[in-house]
């Protein structure tokens, strides 16, 4: 019975992975201007997965000089909001929630990574959750 628990809740995992928050803006390549702000979208597709949200950052790091970029999960880099999230607008498929944040004056121009990440409680026996969505961005 364990065994079975164990399969069932690691395939209610890999079922969701992906699927409960996606990053609608910034996308790969994108061109974000230090000292400016940018509009950040943050999209829930439908799922079947019950998440209960404990909420959300948006962050961004600068990449080094050979343009290899930090792991988000090691470090996010500028912090430019943290706190709940309320998708409730509606698209096709899901919902979703703008948010304006400043790109930092100090960052530097070049290769960066910015970063979306999801903290939830998932499943009938919750669980915590956390996933990471990433844009490979340039800082102008």
């Amino acid at each position: 019975m364990k065994l079975f628990t164990s399969f069932a809740l690691l395939t209610t995992a890999s079922l969701a992975a992906g699927q409960l928050i996606r990053l609608g803006y910034p996308t790969d390549g994108a061109v974000l201007t230090a000292g400016q702000d940018a509009t950040v979208q943050v999209i829930q597709p439908e799922n079947l997965a019950s998440c209960i949200q404990v909420g959300i950052a948006l962050a961004v790091n600068n990449c080094d000089s050979n343009g290899v970029c930090p792991d988000p999960a090691q470090e996010l880099g500028s912090v430019l909001y943290a706190g709940p999230w309320d998708a409730t607008i509606p698209l096709p498929g899901g919902w979703y929630q703008n948010f304006t944040v400043q790109i930092p004056e100090y960052m530097d121009k070049g290769k960066a990574i910015f970063t979306l990440t999801h903290l939830c409680l998932l499943g009938g026996a919750p669980f915590p959750y956390l996933e990471f969505k990433n844009a490979s961005v340039t800082i102008a």
